[in-house]
């Protein structure tokens, strides 16, 4: 079927989809823009609350082992979206603080992480306290192993070899291209383990290599006991 020129409705008709699709191309570039823009502008935040609970839990563990200090503690707020910078590492002698964009397990959720385990397989993410052992090279190049602190929530962290690792999928050019998708603004997600972006994982290796602890928080949504 061939377009007739020269038929005065079907030319209208034509005229009329093409500037359909151009606002919808603008309007699309745009909100592609605003989202950058915001992306570009976070400074990071994680609630009063999780970080109280985490100084808290740290607290706990160090009274009942004398032999262990704390130099840093990265506090993960997921009641936040993953689109944002949710993981603080705060400095716990300059209280100086970080912030970073941190990725869940792949079947805890996709724009926020609402289902946590500690069974291995379970490709969900852990809450709860956890110690930086060392600093190792694999798989994901640099990378932080974790010992579980947690019986009943992360005890088998080393088991299931959760680690803080980076990834690609870590990136405003990944969130970007999930909103473009369909997927709506994420990041990418892991088989359980902390992620980070691939240009942050000197830094925030660097801030938790030598006594650092990482507490991961939900909050009252916390069902971690699966």
């Amino acid at each position: 079927m061939t377009f007739n020129r020269n038929n005065p409705m079907l030319t209208f008709l034509h005229s009329g989809v093409l500037r359909i699709i151009g606002v919808a191309a603008t309007v699309s570039i745009f909100l592609l823009l605003l989202t950058l823009l915001g992306l570009l502008s976070d400074t990071g935040r994680v609630s009063t609350e999780a970080e109280t609970q985490a100084r808290a839990e740290l607290a706990r563990y160090l009274d009942t082992h004398p032999d262990q200090r704390a130099r840093t503690l990265a506090v993960v707020d997921y009641r936040k979206p993953s689109w944002t910078k949710r993981m603080v590492i705060i400095d716990l002698q300059s209280g100086f603080r970080s912030f970073y964009r941190v990725a869940h397990g792949k079947n805890s959720g996709e724009r926020f992480a609402i289902r946590f385990s500690d069974v291995p397989e379970s490709n969900m993410s852990s809450l709860g306290l956890f110690r930086v052992t060392r600093v190792y090279f694999g798989d994901h190049g640099r990378s932080l192993r974790l010992e579980g602190l947690d019986s009943l929530r992360n005890g088998n962290a080393a088991l299931r070899d959760i680690v803080l690792h980076s990834a690609g999928y870590v990136s405003i050019r990944y969130i970007l291209l999930n909103l473009l998708t369909g997927y709506g603004p994420m990041i990418g997600r892991s088989s359980g383990c902390f992620a980070v972006s691939r240009k942050d994982i000197g830094e925030v290796a660097g801030k938790l290599v030598d006594g650092g602890f990482i507490y991961a928080w939900v909050g009252s949504n916390d069902n971690a006991c699966k």
